[in-house]
């Protein structure tokens, strides 16, 4: 049953995280399904390596799902081996369902690849899901335990150590014995001890793996950010611009902000309404010294010129719906990247009869605008400078 709440504060952060929530809930149940894929297509190789045509049967299905699936970069030749390993090292499904559901698939390959020890694997999990660690906390935690950190595993091991040593006893895998590993594929019939690569026992408890509780929801955020998972979804190279967007936004708005020239930001994705529709500025500046609104169009690719069309479009209903009767004409500017090009434009209206004039695109400031203003190199400059910090 929905809450109703009177604290209207309350209600919309309810509302908020809710959102969050079950974004995050459908992610989790994509990340089980890619994991569950893996396994399944593990064990299919698997079935053929009985055949004895293990080699071949993962290079012609790589051929074929590059061109089934061209834009997933996971069905490589190694992740397939990847796949393999990982059916024949957990054969039991329901702790592969529950294993999906704390740890990315960049993780379990690390874990696969320097854990040997059963237990200790579970115990870095457990390390993992309670301390938010990333990839790279992950093997820098494994790496600090052993007294190796910075130290490269196959060099570590061209001779004998204290190091070695302390690694064996943690359960570590060497560059060495994982070559000693592959050198007995072809005794895979015999028995291998309980601390090898033994088909992992049931170690997580099932209720983390049935009904997903908040907290654990919360906490699979990092596994999200997975880039195997991006690829599993098609969303990498949509995730890449989105993340270049924020970070252009950031640096635009620093730009301005840092220039103390009146610049004021009144908001990202500023929404107007126009005729009955939602339209939202990438960026809205009110500049104090002159008077006026300064709309920001944000673009990524090849300048376009139906780019003037929208920022008139957009200042036309600022002037008519935002700006005071003190105020100025509102003032637009274009800032297209494309590749290493930063194009800049401003859009004016006649200053001297702002009523009857159209916006145009100039690259000239009007004179009692200069001072106040950056030039365009100015602009094109400080931004490059903020976007490579």
């Amino acid at each position: 049953m929905i809450e109703h709440h009177n604290d209207m504060d309350t209600f919309f952060k309810n509302l908020e995280e809710d959102i969050i929530l079950f974004k995050n809930k459908a992610l989790v149940n994509i990340n089980e399904y890619m994991f569950m894929l893996y396994w399944k297509i593990g064990n299919l190789i698997l079935m053929r390596e009985k055949e004895g045509c293990q080699s071949e049967f993962i290079s012609e299905t790589v051929e074929y799902l590059k061109g089934k699936f061209p834009g997933n970069l996971c069905f490589t030749e190694k992740n397939l081996e990847n796949m393999a390993r990982f059916a024949e090292e957990y054969n039991s499904q329901d702790y592969v369902n529950r294993l999906s559901s704390k740890i990315s698939w960049s993780c379990n390959l690390i874990l696969m690849n320097k854990i040997r020890n059963i237990d200790k694997r579970k115990e870095y999990i457990d390390k993992m899901w309670e301390k938010d660690w990333s990839v790279e906390d992950l093997i820098g935690e494994i790496d600090k335990e052993c007294g190796i950190q910075d130290l490269d595993y196959a060099e570590l091991f061209n001779t004998e150590s204290p190091e070695k040593e302390n690694i064996e006893n943690k359960g570590i895998i060497t560059s060495e014995e994982k070559n000693s590993e592959e050198e007995k594929d072809e005794e895979k019939s015999k028995t291998k001890s309980e601390d090898s690569f033994c088909f992992i026992k049931d170690t997580i408890s099932k209720e983390h793996g049935e009904d997903l509780s908040e907290d654990h929801i919360k906490k699979f955020s990092p596994i999200l950010k997975d880039e195997y998972l991006m690829d599993f979804m098609d969303i990498s190279d949509e995730i890449e611009e989105k993340v270049f967007q924020q970070h252009f936004i950031k640096s635009v708005v620093e730009f301005f902000l840092e220039l103390n020239s009146g610049f004021a930001l009144v908001g990202k994705k500023h929404h107007m309404e126009l005729s009955g529709g939602d339209y939202y500025e990438d960026l809205l500046f009110y500049n104090l010294k002159i008077k006026c609104y300064i709309a920001v169009e944000l673009k990524i690719g090849k300048f376009k010129p139906e780019y003037l069309g929208i920022l008139t479009f957009h200042l036309s209903a600022m002037d008519d719906s935002v700006r005071d009767e003190g105020d100025n004409s509102s003032i637009g500017i274009v800032l297209c990247k494309d590749g290493e090009k930063l194009i800049v434009q401003y859009a004016f209206k006649d200053v001297d009869d702002p009523k009857n004039a159209e916006y145009m695109l100039s690259e000239n400031i009007p004179e009692q605008f200069e001072g106040i203003l950056p030039t365009i190199k100015e602009i094109g400059r400080g931004i490059k400078i903020k976007l490579k910090d």
